[in-house]
């Protein structure tokens, strides 16, 4: 299952393929393993993986769509938790505590790398703008 997060800019004339770039760029710079998997005239695609061990467990993809004056960036992440909010009670009285623990520092982690990541779009975009 994925989560997701979009944003979008309008009148910004940003290139996108830099933007695509840099985004690369910032995965590197916090342990993940990341390309871009997808360059076509309107949409890129970049894929990242940790590639030290970590809490967050999954994979982030991030779609750059549209043209340099109108676009969206979407942060999508298969580090989703297996355990519903609900049923934590009934999972530490049967012993999986610690999963779960895994998971909710998974989820912690997660957010925390996407804040930093959308602060740094709004700081690549006004920095790329051409406007």
């Amino acid at each position: 299952m994925w989560e997701t997060m979009l944003d979008r800019w309008i009148g910004k004339k940003v290139n996108l393929k830099l933007l695509s770039e840099s985004l690369t760029q910032f995965f590197g710079e916090e342990g993940f393993s990341s390309k871009v998997e997808l360059e076509s005239v309107n949409e890129y695609r970049i894929a990242a993986v940790p590639k030290r061990p970590t809490n967050i467990q999954g994979s982030v993809n991030v779609f750059i769509r549209g043209s340099s004056e109108g676009f969206e960036v979407e942060f999508a992440s298969t580090a989703r938790s297996r355990f519903s909010r609900a049923a934590t009670g009934l999972q530490t009285l049967l012993g999986l505590g610690p999963l779960l623990l895994r998971d909710l520092k998974s989820e912690e982690e997660l957010r925390a790398l996407e804040t930093r990541f959308w602060s740094f779009v709004d700081r690549k975009i006004d920095g790329l703008s051409m406007v």
